[in-house]
């Protein structure tokens, strides 16, 4: 079964774009391996505003949440959950948070609608078939 983790905007979006190699969590999970990326349907007005996600986005303005490129309430990516940390790299590792190192991100073409949860949570089975799909499709092309 696929684990996912909901993260907020536009975070969600710098980890799809693997822009943004650490999740900052207050407390930390067992699980490592294959987690999906969902965004969540909050929009983080720091995190618009945070200096690393406008040079990601190569963007001298805030970013907002009616920028195409968020999306909310779905599953935009798939990744590996390597370690959990509280040394990750900087510039993307908050001070005094536990940070979940993320790599080989897959973004998905085509978000895939979802509810998320906090934690580390289930991806239902009939999402996760739509994902595996996507995911499946990227690696025969």
């Amino acid at each position: 079964m696929l684990k996912a983790v909901t993260i907020w905007q536009p975070w969600s979006w710098a980890v799809a774009a693997d822009l943004k190699p650490v999740e900052n969590r207050t407390r930390a999970t067992r699980h490592r391996g294959e987690i999906a990326i969902h965004a969540g349907k909050h929009w983080d007005e720091i995190g618009a505003c945070d200096w690393r996600v406008m040079e990601a986005a190569r963007s001298e303005m805030p970013l907002t949440a009616d920028d195409p490129r968020f999306v909310f309430g779905a599953i935009i990516a798939v990744a590996e959950l390597v370690d959990v940390t509280r040394d990750g790299p900087a510039p993307w590792a908050e001070p005094g948070q536990v940070h979940w190192l993320l790599a080989g991100v897959r973004p998905l073409a085509d978000p895939v609608p979802c509810r998320g949860w906090q934690n580390v949570w289930d991806v239902p089975p009939d999402v996760e078939v739509v994902v595996r799909a996507q995911l499946d499709r990227k690696v025969r092309t």
